[in-house]
Formats: structure tokens, sequence, C-alpha cells
């Protein structure tokens, strides 16, 4: 009896591996080997008949190596969904399901909300078509939209007065001044800024002024002085004396020495009457009020931190000027005028009574004398006070210190007045600016404010009409995924929106199988529900991540469809994916090639039945026949049970 072995070469769909399976074959049986491959493993049944009874095998199963295409595909179980949908969304589970449920998934035309809330009712009805952007369902959040755009928009209006507001009068700036408030902060300004220059440059005036109180003070000190000596005291007591005796003469007879001093007193009277009748002089007049002009602008002038005493020192002189220039402007009065003539009335009457028999009119000018007399001494007396002397001299080395100042100011005082006419210029700028337009920085932020308040308007428009759901795409209702008053939120699909004129399928593949898959590869679909009808495709999508589901991890490819006459979307399909092609190519059936390892071998039949084996570089292989790259040409024979030796 001839025993045989036959080799089965069995592989994978990808093509990759082979592996040799034998059997032992009896003579005159016919042995059927039937090879079950796996899921996407391909089926291959091979029959070879044998004599039986200890006779040799009838006939020898070869076949011939041809040239031809040799085509891979990789595949699996598909379904069919709309062309422009998204693919499926995992969404987590409902709570209390069973841990190994998986995640539950959304279907592939599902229109979410835009909006949370509850729905309030569909636009539309199951089976009709919709186009692009059209409303199909109504949510209601509760009035919350409205209330947060009429909130909004009033921002947006509060916003704008603002601005509008801050452009002519801020109110951050207070009111506007009055006009009594900017005359008051000019002229503060204008005496700051005087002062300051006349600090600097002192005029003729005020030296001149400086210099004639000095003068005066000198004056009265040197009167002082002269009406307070020993000498002009024992004068007024011994006029005084004179007085008394003329009074005891008045009325005895008169010597030769009577009627020469009533002369003199006559002339003296007339004297006194004509100085009296000329009135001030003029020079004098114009000196007084030149310094009742200085005391005022120093008192005017004084700063505001100036001490207590230097302010009461600037009255009194101003007080001392107007009551000396009073004196001088007020001239001679009717009195003394009158007093004047009656001492001239009086002389002559005296000189007729020093000539004549004593009268009652000589005895009473006597009175008249003796009591001037008195007075005078009285006024000496008062000079010759030691306070009165000493206000003298602090009055001339006061009036010396002014005209030094004027001369030459201190620092200190310069810089006091810069200080007062910088705060002066201050106030009257921030007087000007009080209750104007806003600053630049200011009047930003208010269209800045505009800005945010526009935005928020905006916003919340869009959530307004979020509440009103459009479709994403055009396409036909097929299902309605809630009823109104249900609870709604942005993870909730509430209708399945297919577009039934561009279809493809979905299918997952393991990952050998995605690692050979590219986009624009070639693809056939088989349909089930039409006889196994099949449609040309083209690879659209291919995952670029899997997904777990049980523990086995695939990845989603999606095959786009030209032609798909009376396909539905979820029908199942078989789907092939063309990953690699050789054209024109030596190839033999799969079960004539023997592979040991990385060596693979034929065994080549000649014509007069001789058999050897022959080894061979393979190529691409499908789940038929594989590529011969060398070792093997077009036309020879090989047996399909092809032994490892001859």
């Amino acid at each position: 009896m001839t025993v045989r072995k036959a080799v089965f070469m069995v592989r994978s769909s990808a093509g990759r591996t082979f592996r040799p399976m034998t059997d032992v074959i009896t003579p005159r049986r016919t042995l059927v080997a039937l090879v079950l491959l796996g899921a996407g493993v391909t089926t291959a049944l091979v029959v070879w008949p044998f004599n039986g009874g200890g006779g040799g095998a009838t006939a020898v199963p070869t076949a011939k190596a041809a040239r031809g295409d040799v085509v891979l595909t990789v595949g699996g179980v598909g379904q069919i969904v709309s062309a422009r949908s998204a693919n499926p969304i995992a969404v987590p589970a409902p709570q209390g399901a069973a841990s190994g449920s998986g995640p539950a998934a959304a279907p592939a035309d599902a229109v979410f909300a835009t909006a949370s809330g509850h729905l309030a009712h569909y636009l539309v009805a199951a089976g009709e078509r919709i186009s692009a952007g059209q409303p199909f369902a109504v949510l209601d959040d509760g009035g919350a939209a409205a209330v947060a755009l009429v909130q909004a928009r009033s921002d947006l209006e509060t916003a704008r007065l603002e601005l509008q507001l801050k452009r002519t009068s801020d109110p951050a700036r207070g009111l506007p001044p009055s006009a009594a408030e900017l005359t008051a902060a000019r002229v503060a300004a204008d005496a700051a800024e005087r002062k300051l220059a006349l600090l600097g440059r002192p005029g003729t005036a005020v030296v001149t002024a400086a210099r004639l109180d000095l003068r005066k003070a000198e004056a009265d000190l040197a009167v002082l002085r002269r009406s307070s000596t020993p000498v002009a005291l024992a004068a007024a007591e011994r006029a005084v004396g004179v007085a008394y005796r003329k009074l005891g003469q008045a009325g005895g007879p008169s010597t030769p020495a009577d009627v020469l001093a009533a002369k003199q007193e006559l002339a003296r009277a007339q004297a006194d009457l004509e100085a009296l009748q000329k009135g001030p002089n003029a020079t004098a007049v114009a000196a007084a009020k030149l310094a009742v002009t200085f005391a005022q602008q120093k008192l005017a002038e004084l700063p505001s931190g100036a001490l207590p005493s230097e302010a009461t020192q600037a009255r009194l002189e101003l007080t001392k000027a107007q009551a000396d220039l009073e004196v001088l402007q007020r001239g001679p009065t009717a009195t003394a005028v009158a007093a004047a003539l009656s001492a001239v009335d009086l002389a002559v009457a005296k000189l007729s009574n020093a000539t004549g028999p004593p009268s009652p009119l000589a005895v009473a000018s006597a009175r008249a004398e003796l009591d001037k007399a008195r007075t005078e001494l009285q006024t000496v007396r008062l000079r010759t006070n030691a306070a009165t002397v000493r206000a003298a001299r602090l009055a001339v080395t006061l009036a010396q210190q002014k005209l030094a100042q004027v001369r030459h100011p201190a620092p200190t005082v310069r810089d006091a007045a810069r200080v007062e006419l910088t705060k002066a210029l201050a106030d009257l700028d921030a007087l000007r600016r009080r209750g104007g337009p806003a600053g630049p920085l200011d009047l930003a932020l208010a269209r800045v404010k505009i800005g945010v308040a526009q935005e928020r308007v905006t916003a919340a428009q869009a959530q307004a009409g979020r509440l009103t759901v459009a479709t994403p795409r055009a396409g036909t209702v097929t299902a309605l995924l809630s009823v109104p008053g249900a609870p709604i939120d942005l993870s909730t699909p509430i209708a399945v929106v297919a577009d039934l004129g561009h279809l493809a399928v979905d299918v997952n593949l393991s990952e050998f199988d995605v690692a050979r898959v590219r986009r624009g590869q070639a693809a056939r679909v088989s349909v089930d529900a039409l006889g196994g009808r099949r449609f040309p495709g083209t690879v659209v999508f291919e995952a670029l991540t899997g997904v777990q589901n049980g523990g086995v991890v695939t990845f989603p490819v999606r095959i786009g469809l030209t032609q798909f006459a009376d396909a539905k979307p979820g029908m199942n399909v078989s789907v092939r994916i063309v990953v690699a092609r050789r054209l024109d190519v030596v190839h033999v059936p799969l079960e004539a090639v023997a592979q040991d390892g990385e060596k693979a071998t034929v065994t080549v039949v000649d014509a007069a039945g001789a058999q050897s084996v022959r080894p061979v570089r393979l190529g691409l292989a499908d789940n038929k026949i594989v590529e011969i790259r060398s070792g093997l040409k077009a036309g020879e024979r090989v047996l399909l049970a092809a032994v490892g030796g001859a």
C-alpha cells in the first residue's frame, strides 16, 4: 500500500500565517479533507481520489500555475448609516444599570438639545423632510433666558447713558463752578503772581514807600528825643510860672516890659493864625496816602500760614497810616481857627491894656495863657515817658527791616510766594475742570463697559435662541425621541434626522485588520436584506483610537457608498476592504504551498508525472491563492497536496 501525506495550508483572513496540516491518504479510497477556518478564515475543501485494495492512485491532483491578479481584503459585519451623520456617541449608562452592560450609544443621526429645560413641543412630525437650520423643537427654561436678556439690555443702556454723561459733565467731578467762584480763583492767582513778581524785582513805588516809612519813623523818634530833653521840661515849667505872674500882673499897672511882651504875644498869635489858614502841605498828604496803600497791600498779601503777630503788626501799621492821613486831610478845624482868631484879639487887647488901664479882658487873657502853659507842660511830661521812646525806636527798626526785605527778599519768602502761586493756579485749574467731561481713561473704561454689556446682550440673545432647536443638517425625521414636558439637557437626543440621499456603512475592525486600512481604499458591501446585492464603496474614515466594548478593542471605519438602490439606514451588511492588490503575477492555490518556518516549497509535477520539490518565494495571498514571486513559472503544474520533500 502506498502512503502519501496531504498538506493543507491554513491562513487567516489577513493572509499572513501559513502552517502545514497533514493527514494519511489510504489507497483505493477517497479522502475528503474539510478545513474549517474560524471567523474571517476561508473554508477549503479538497478531494483526493485513490484506488483501493493495494493498488496505486488512479489520479494525481494537480493545478497549473497561472498568471493573474491577487487581491487581499479585510472586513466584517457593518450597518448602513446616513453619510453625513456623526459616528455613534458613547454616553454614560443609566444609573442602576449593570456594571458590565457597557455604555449606551445614541443614534448616529441623533439631534441634541442646545439648552437645558423641558421640551415644550415639536414643530415637525416623524417622516417629514426638513432643511438644514430648520427649527423642529421648542424648549422651556422657565423664563430664565428672557430675564437674562432683559437684564443684559438694561445694563447696555445704562452703560451708554453713563458714557454720554461722562462726555459732557462727569458726576464724579462735582457740580460746575459758579461765575463768582471762578472770579475769586482768578483774582487769587493774579495776586499771588504779582506778589512773586514783586519779590523777584521790587518796584520803585514799593521801595519808595518803605523809605518813607523809615524816614517818618526816624522823624517821630527825633521829635520825641528833642521834646523829651530836660531843657524842654524846664522851659515848659518856666512858661507856667510866667503865666502865673502875668495873671497876677493883669490887675496891676503895666510896665514897659509888659507892653513889650504884649506886642510879642500878638505877633505870635498872628503867625499861628496865618499857618492855620494856609492848610496842610501837599507833599505830606501824598506821602501819607502812599503809606496807606502800601499798608493795605501788605495786609492783603500775608501768606495763609503767617503768624498771628505778623497779621496784628500789619493791621496796626494800616491803622496808623490811615490816622496820619486823616489828620493831614482834615486840615485846621473851625474851632482851631476860631481859637487862633481869639488869641489874636486877646493879644491886641492885652497890648491895649498894657498901654492903658487894665481891663477884665486882660485878666481873662492872662488866665487863658496860664491854661495853655499848663497844657504844654503836661504834653512835655508825657513825651518824656521811656516806653514811648522805646516804641519809637522799635518803629524805626521795623521800618529798616521792611526796607531791607523789600530790596532783598529772603529765599524762604520767595519759596512761600511760589508755593502760594502754585496752589492758587492749581485751585483755579481744579475749579475749571469741576463738572467738566471725564478724562480719556474714564471714557475708555466707559466704552469697555459698553462692549461688555453688548457681549452680554449677544450671549443672552444666543441663549434665548437655543430654546428653539434647529437641525444641523437636511434630511428626514426618522424618529422623535422625547415627549412634551420631559426634562432636556445638552446630552439628551431629542430626534433622529437622517439624510437618506447620502448613505455610508460603519464597520468595526480588529486592531490587526485596521492597521492595513487607509482612506481612499476600495471596498465591497453586500446587503443581506437585499439578497446579498453588492455595492461599491470607498474608505472615508478610519479611527485613530480604539473603543473597548466587553473586553474587545475595535476601531470604527466608515465606507462611503456611491450606489445604494433600495438600501436603508440600519440594514446589516458584509464589508470587504481591499487593502492590497498584485496585478498580473504568477499564483497557485494555497493548497499547493508547504511552509516550514521561513521556507516555502511547492511540488512540481512534470509531463511524465515525475515530482520534484522546489523552493519558492511567496508574495501576496488571499483566502484562495498565493503569489509566487520566484521559483515557479506560469504554466507549470504543482501538486495540490504538496509534501516537504521528494
